[in-house]
Formats: C-alpha cells, structure tokens, sequence
C-alpha cells in the first residue's frame, strides 16, 4: 500500500495485525526494507501481529516509497537525494497520523533507531514509547572514521558483491540502474552529521524508551551509545545484549520480542 505525505512523497507500507490492536511502528536500517528487516531477516513482525497492529514501512528512498531530489547537488555533500533522519521522521509521522494509529510504540534498527529517536524528539504526537537498536545521539569519533569507508560505494561494489546485489534488488529495480550508489552517498553524509546533540537536547523526551545495544555491536560499543542514551532519556532502560551484534532483533529473536513486548505493556495508558 502507498500513502502520500503532506510534503507530496509516496511511502509505502504494510499493516499487519488486528486493526483495534496495540499500534507498532517498525523502522528498518539503512540500505534495507521494510520487509527485508522485520520479514525476512526476522520474523519480528509477524510475531508481533499476534497481539499489536503492526506498520512496517520502507523510508523514503528506500525500497518502494519514492526518493526526493535536491534542485542541485553541487552545495550538499551527500548528493542529490534529500535524505534525513529528521524528513523521515515526519514521513512516518504522517503516515501513522493518516492510518489514525497514533501515537504508537516506535521501534528503529541502526539508522531506523535514529529515525525513531527523531519522532521521539520532533514528533511527540504520533508516539508513545520507543525501542532504539543501535540508535545514536551523537557523533563520536568512530563513526567518521569508519562509516565513509565501510559504505563506500566502490568499496562495496569491489569487496563486498552480494550486499551491492541485494541492494539492486531492493532499490534499484524501483529507482534506477546505480540508484544503491546514490542512496550510499546520501546515508553516509547523514550518518556522520546527524544526529550530534546533548543531553539538555533530550530532556523532553519523557515517553518510556527501551535502549538495546549487542555486546558484540562493532558500530555502537565504541561510543557506548545506547549507555549514553540511557543517561540522556528521563525515562529510559537499558539492555546490552550478550552474544549478539549490531541486530539483535535477528540474532535473539526471542529475546528481542520478549523485551520488546515489556516495553509496549509499559507504553500503554
């Protein structure tokens, strides 16, 4: 299904689940889908229709929902896309709005915990709670160190094949031969600048908000984010989750649900 949000942009989605039931929004991580996070990769949407109404979305640019071009590209270093986590944020806003499911419990993978960071921050009114995995609130030293290379276009075409061809499956073949490299482009400029905020920045915040963060997350535990993020958050938990890495959610399924359905049952009026 596609929805058009107020700034003109088509997003598509799936709902899943009992109309009437406990609304769930689901953000994937950059470069994926929708579908390919929470469908394929995991079962976590599947699981959570049992009991919750479920949106599962791809952001703008990705998969199915349509990119937004800049008029130019010469004054932004990330490209021509307009690619942010703030843009998106709104996107997800109006569609839960629209689908008259607000607020709902946000749950965002990597870039997707960010983006649900984002709606916690910006769009208090479309949400009740939310579950960052491997979010972020500042930019430590780490990221632009390793994001530019590890996201590198041409690295990625010569070293790593078989994610260049998943995402032409997923991007491409909606937006254009070489669209993935584009999309790179755009997440990787985003991902080093944003979001770099302080505590003071956060204080609003007072939705309950559950910090998952895998022991082993090469990204995230240089920065102890989800630490810091549980510091920042007046009214957020922690867990680090042992043996797992940078997506918990498909490397303990169980106990990703398990803690997930806690933070929904404290979400609730």
């Amino acid at each position: 299904m596609f929805f058009t949000t107020t700034q003109g942009n088509r997003i598509y989605y799936q709902a899943v689940g009992e109309p009437n039931a406990r609304p769930v929004l689901l953000i994937h991580g950059s470069t994926m889908t929708g579908a390919q996070d929470f469908c394929v990769e995991s079962t976590l949407a599947a699981r959570l229709a049992e009991t919750c109404r479920v949106i599962v979305p791809d952001c703008r640019g990705h998969g199915q929902s349509d990119p937004v071009w800049r008029d130019s590209e010469e004054s932004y270093p990330g490209g021509p896309l307009v690619y942010s986590f703030s843009a998106m944020a709104r996107d997800l806003a109006d569609l839960l709005i629209h689908l008259d499911v607000a607020p709902a419990v946000v749950m965002g993978h990597s870039n997707g915990g960010n983006v649900a960071l984002y709606m916690l921050k910006e769009q208090p009114r479309a949400t009740r709670g939310g579950v960052l995995l491997a979010a972020y609130a500042y930019i430590d030293a780490h990221l632009p160190a390793s994001v530019p290379r590890g996201m590198n276009p041409d690295r990625v075409a010569a070293e790593s094949p078989e994610w260049m061809h998943e995402m032409q499956q997923h991007h491409d073949l909606h937006h254009g031969p070489g669209y993935w490299r584009l999309l790179l482009r755009a997440t990787i400029y985003e991902t080093v600048t944003h979001p770099n905020w302080t505590a003071a920045d956060l204080t609003h915040i007072t939705v309950p908000v559950l910090c998952v963060q895998g022991a082993q997350d090469g990204v995230n535990v240089p920065g102890q984010h989800a630490q810091t993020l549980v510091r920042w958050l007046p009214n957020a938990e922690l867990w680090v989750a042992e043996n797992s890495g940078h997506s918990v959610h498909h490397e303990l399924p169980d106990e990703f649900l398990a803690q997930m359905l806690l933070l929904i049952k404290r979400s609730q009026p």
